[in-house]
């Protein structure tokens, strides 16, 4: 009995050692098995990270490109090696389609930069990889139909109120407080208006917003020189350096043709003279190519294009309007002579919304309408005046009550938008010394530029970047 007892005792401890030696088996593999899986997950980290690194830098590196107006893929090409041979990336731009986002409040212009990078830190054979996309809301002033910093007029220092007559059917922004006709106070603004002031003044003011006011908005910054213009300028150190001398610029088609103008001979001294006498002899032209286009002229510049009617300063001249896709910004004040009609404008001076000719228009100092012009005055532009304000040329030549400076015209149309640093006045019977400007102003937004602004305008404060990351 004692025997066979041992041997029981013998076959367990056998079975046991089997037992012992198949759960330490267990127990390794699962060690292992763990450790595995942990180097995997910190490989899958450390290609992660260079993931996020590599996509960052490709898509900070192509906005880089867009916004400077480099060269930039149109489609993802070759893969590029980023960090020690084992992250890649590519990108391309994407310009087509709308770009809709809440903050700005609808459907606006913008580009997609899409990026992928990826990590071949596992071998060749298998690689972690991500794709991001970015698109950036290009706000430029012709985002707006009225656009201001101070709604104060800069000479009387006298506020200039909205009244019933005004509807504006394009976005309104000011950095100052609005203000509102108070006997006449029910203005119409049809499109988002924002000011950077908490109130509206008066209180009790009876204007509609379509889409809303909306207060405590971000200011709007206005730089003090249009140096994107500067920079593309197609010809350099242009225009006329002396403050009594015009550079005249007269739209013809494609065709800028340039004159300048200043004192007269005896007995002409106090009269302007244009060289030469006829615009049509003038052999200094500037050809406007097919693509965007910009020119900075030096000095006062006086710009027109009388579309089919006899030009205000040489009447055996008529323009066919102005073509094409060009913004023009001057260092002293620019003067709009005459009408300023699109080639393809409509019959009435409109502007259609399927014509590429659009034409920007910056001064440093002020923006003004001829005191010289027709009774009523169309103008096709986008206008941004980042110094002064935009008026009427004779608007502060006061006379007196017994012989006032009367120069009253009937209608200023203006088919673009507007941006000045100071609100100007347009239309003024200041102290029944004289009656001036325009009785009737009629402002409608080119809605065009919402998407498709003139080339090189200034841009807004607000841009927008959103970023999305999704893996693959």
């Amino acid at each position: 009995m004692k025997q066979f007892k041992g041997r029981k005792e013998q076959g367990s401890v056998l079975v046991m050692a089997v037992v012992l030696s198949f759960a330490m088996f267990i127990m390794g593999l699962g060690f292992l098995t763990s450790v595995d899986y942990f180097e995997n997950s910190v490989s899958d980290e450390i290609a992660f990270a260079q993931n996020i690194y590599a996509l960052s830098y490709i898509t900070k590196i192509t906005n880089t490109i867009v916004k400077t107006g480099g060269l930039y893929p149109g489609a993802y090409g070759a893969w590029n090696p980023y960090f020690n041979d084992n992250v890649y990336y590519r990108s391309y731009v994407d310009f087509t389609g709308n770009i809709n986002d809440g903050f700005f409040y609808g459907t606006l212009r913008g580009y997609y930069v899409y990026a992928q990078a990826k990590s071949t830190y596992y071998g060749a054979d298998y690689f972690i990889g991500r794709t991001s996309a970015t698109y950036e809301i290009l706000e430029t002033f012709a985002d707006y139909l009225y656009l201001s910093i101070i709604e104060e007029d800069p000479v009387r220092n006298e506020r200039i109120r909205f009244w019933t007559p005004d509807t504006l059917d394009g976005k309104v922004h000011s950095n100052d407080t609005i203000h509102i006709h108070s006997v006449y106070n029910s203005p119409r603004f049809m499109k988002k208006t924002t000011s950077c002031a908490p109130y509206i003044v008066p209180f009790d003011h009876q204007a509609t917003f379509d889409e809303g006011f909306f207060p405590n908005a971000d200011s709007i910054y206005f730089p003090d020189q249009a140096d994107e213009i500067r920079i593309r300028s197609l010809r350099r150190n242009f225009g006329t350096f002396n403050p009594d001398s015009v550079t005249e610029l007269t739209f013809h088609g494609r065709e800028i043709i340039v004159r300048y103008c200043g004192p007269g001979g005896p007995p002409h001294e106090d009269s302007l003279v244009c060289r030469p006498s006829r615009i049509s002899a003038s052999n200094d032209r500037i050809i406007v190519s097919g693509g965007d286009a910009a020119l900075f002229v030096h000095g006062k510049v006086y710009v027109k294009a009388n579309r089919g009617n006899p030009d205000l300063m040489d009447t055996t001249f008529r323009s066919i309007g102005f073509e094409g896709r060009l913004t023009i910004a001057s260092s002293d004040t620019m003067i709009i002579y005459d009408n300023l009609i699109y080639k393809n404008a409509n019959d009435d001076n409109s502007v259609p919304t399927n014509i590429i000719d659009c034409l920007g228009l910056i001064s440093e100092s002020a923006i003004m309408v001829g005191d010289s012009v027709g009774d009523t005055v169309y103008i096709n532009a986008a206008l941004a005046s980042l110094g002064g304000t935009i008026s009427v040329r004779d608007i502060y030549d006061y006379g007196t009550v017994s012989d006032p400076n009367d120069n009253e015209k009937q209608s200023l149309f203006i088919y673009g938008s507007l941006a000045m640093k100071n609100r100007g006045i347009v239309h003024t019977t200041h102290n029944g010394w004289g009656d001036r400007g325009f009785i009737e102003k009629d402002y409608h937004y080119d809605t065009r530029f919402q998407m498709d602004p003139p080339p090189y305008f200034i841009r807004a404060s607000g841009h927008n970047t959103i970023y999305m990351e999704s893996g693959n």
